[in-house]
């Protein structure tokens, strides 16, 4: 086959690199889809060990003491406690010189014994004894103690608490309208409060010159293990 003369050759680079180009994007994007996998082999080193048996702690020994060396030849001496007497002292004389002022004792003065519950109950008579209300008051809640049981039941189960009492003394030394104003956490001793209250009555007249009518009490009695 001859060429025409004047005819240019055709150029075959231009659609070489334009196909080399496709074929290159087309390998990139079947790479990107995860279409193409590459053939790297891949390695996970294992390590094996017998576990069986621990291994068993290395103690390091303590290091060995020093042995104490004998002694042999030594004298023995014995030492004995002796007791020396021990001097006589005399006495000084008693200097009677001093005035008897220094030597005088200083007694105590005389505080008033508040009354018994029970003698004035007993006596009506004392009650003049009371020099103020708070005396008073302080005589009924130390007979209503005195009158307090613990319930063994409460005892035995380590029950505690705290009960408040209203009642009215009347002006004979009579107690009326006893109630409790406060519960406290468990019945029976709710009932325990109660009893002291009435076992505790008649109480002594109230003072005529401190109290002008009845007495209207709120007391609480408390119920403490000790």
């Amino acid at each position: 086959m001859t060429t025409q003369p004047g005819k240019a050759k055709p150029n075959r680079l231009l659609p070489s690199l334009i196909l080399l180009s496709l074929g290159l994007h087309l390998l990139f994007l079947v790479h990107v889809a995860g279409r193409y996998h590459p053939r790297v082999p891949t390695y996970i080193e294992l390590t094996v060990q017998d576990v069986a048996k621990p291994a068993g702690r290395t103690i390091p020994r303590p290091k060995r003491r020093h042995q104490v060396p004998k002694i042999t030849g030594a004298k023995k001496f014995h030492i004995q406690h002796k007791q020396y007497p021990l001097p006589a002292v005399n006495p000084a004389p008693k200097d009677t010189t001093l005035p008897a002022t220094i030597m005088e004792e200083i007694r105590p003065p005389d505080l008033p014994v508040p009354p018994d519950p029970e003698s004035i109950t007993q006596c009506p008579a004392t009650t003049t004894q009371f020099g103020t209300a708070n005396d008073y008051f302080a005589m009924v809640r130390r007979k209503i103690e005195r009158r307090k049981q613990y319930p063994a039941s409460a005892r035995s189960r380590h029950l505690e608490g705290r009960v408040t009492v209203r009642f009215v003394i009347k002006e004979d030394g009579g107690v009326t309208a006893v109630r409790i104003a406060k519960r406290g956490q468990h019945g029976i001793l709710d009932r325990a409060a109660l009893n002291a209250v009435k076992d505790a009555a008649p109480f002594p007249k109230p003072p005529s010159h401190l109290f002008q009518g009845p007495l209207y009490i709120e007391i609480t009695i408390v119920f403490k293990l000790t």
